[in-house]
């Protein structure tokens, strides 16, 4: 038996996938836009990662903050305001209206707004079932998010060449509505409230990095989260430019590249799923994949098919994917419950800000060197820089 035999969770998976279909499709549309705008790397690497860079400031800051919340009033306000904004995106483009100042400032609320609903989405998920049907509606929830990963985008590119970008735009508002009037009327099971106090979130957060850093296989984890995110993950945010400027491809184009990566992130998460681990098999595999992630990084920047350029970006969604869902499993083995929610923040500040961080120095470095020079580059420094601290400090004791 699983969620989807529960009506209230089955009304809540479809309207959120389509809800996320609509995210997705919204996010191609606005970069695809920024690019035909400004024709910069770096600017629609900024505006891509706006959508990301809340994530890892202020989500586990509002997820700390927000745990006591009622569940069912807080998802529909932040999903309400969602839609406001891709209503206003909408509405900028049927007035043609749209510049930089605009999508980058669109994008940065969208992305708070999206960084402080995740958590509450990840809370919301456990009321809507028994208990005894958890584990497998945050499977369906997880597969919901992937799947919008890979199909959004494609539906993107699809909408972009048949119709225009005003109807792309209208189409994701559309695609949030069926959401809002679901949390407002579906049964929510109670749940126990956290009795910690709110104002030691500081005193928290730094005993979750105590925790990680004096656990070797978790520090070790996060070394590698750090390298994948900065060095590979940073080039899946320009995907606008890639297609532009190095495939010399329209939306069509970049919908494949982008959608081929949520291909290899939803196949990374099959197999981890289908697979029985220890923390040895994780390590090696971690490794392997950020090895391989690099390789695979450098080679993009050589690449100049869409064809082929897609089957890369397979592989670089799947390694990616497999390293951060690698490093929470060991962080939920290693971590005694009191302490996993604070080394998990750690994990998600990490992962976000290095990934933000990476991107925009990606994207600014393709204002003065030809972008697949940059491509080639930044995952041969992450490779040093990986080799340098392994030796240094790790004393080649790494797996």
């Amino acid at each position: 038996m699983n969620a989807l035999s529960n009506k209230s969770f089955l009304l809540y998976f479809i309207s959120n996938t389509f809800a996320l279909l609509g995210l997705w499709i919204q996010k191609i549309g606005v970069g695809w836009l920024t690019w035909e705008i400004t024709g910069s790397t770096f600017w629609t690497s900024f505006v891509a990662l706006a959508l990301m860079a809340p994530a890892g400031i202020i989500g586990p800051l509002f997820a700390v903050y927000a745990e006591n919340w009622n569940m069912r009033t807080a998802s529909i306000i932040l999903k309400t305001l969602m839609l406001l904004v891709g209503a206003m995106v909408w509405f900028l483009e049927f007035l043609d209206l749209h510049s930089l100042f605009t999508l980058a400032f669109l994008s940065i609320i969208q992305g708070l707004l999206s960084a402080c609903y995740h958590p509450v989405r990840l809370v919301f998920v456990s009321v809507v079932v028994p208990r005894d049907l958890i584990s497998s509606a945050v499977g369906l929830n997880s597969a919901s998010f992937n799947g919008s990963r890979v199909i959004g985008p494609a539906f993107a590119g699809i909408f972009i060449a048949l119709f225009n970008l005003e109807s792309t735009f209208l189409i994701a508002v559309l695609a949030y509505i069926p959401l809002i009037p679901v949390l407002m009327y579906i049964p929510l099971r109670k749940r126990n409230k956290s009795l910690d106090n709110k104002d030691k979130f500081l005193k928290r957060f730094i005993e979750g990095g105590k925790v990680a850093l004096n656990t070797p296989v978790i520090a070790k984890g996060l070394f590698v989260v750090f390298i994948s995110a900065f060095f590979v993950r940073g080039m899946l945010e320009i995907q606008p430019t890639i297609a532009g400027e190095i495939l010399n491809q329209g939306s069509l184009g970049l919908s494949l590249i982008t959608a081929t990566a949520g291909l290899g992130a939803l196949s990374a998460s099959i197999w981890i799923g289908l697979g029985k681990n220890n923390n040895l098999k994780i390590q090696t595999k971690l490794v392997f994949m950020l090895i391989l992630g690099l390789i695979m990084s450098s080679i993009i920047g050589c690449i100049s098919d869409m064809y082929l350029m897609a089957l890369a970006f397979i592989i670089v969604g799947f390694t990616s994917t497999v390293i951060g869902i690698g490093t929470q499993t060991i962080i939920q083995m290693e971590v005694e419950d009191f302490f996993r929610a604070r080394v998990l923040t750690w994990w998600s500040s990490l992962s976000f800000g290095s990934l933000t961080v990476g991107g925009i120095l990606l994207g600014l470095a393709g204002e003065y060197i030809p972008l697949n020079i940059g491509l080639i580059i930044m995952p041969i420094i992450g490779f040093i820089i990986f080799k340098l601290v392994v030796k240094l400090h790790f004393k080649n004791k790494f797996i």
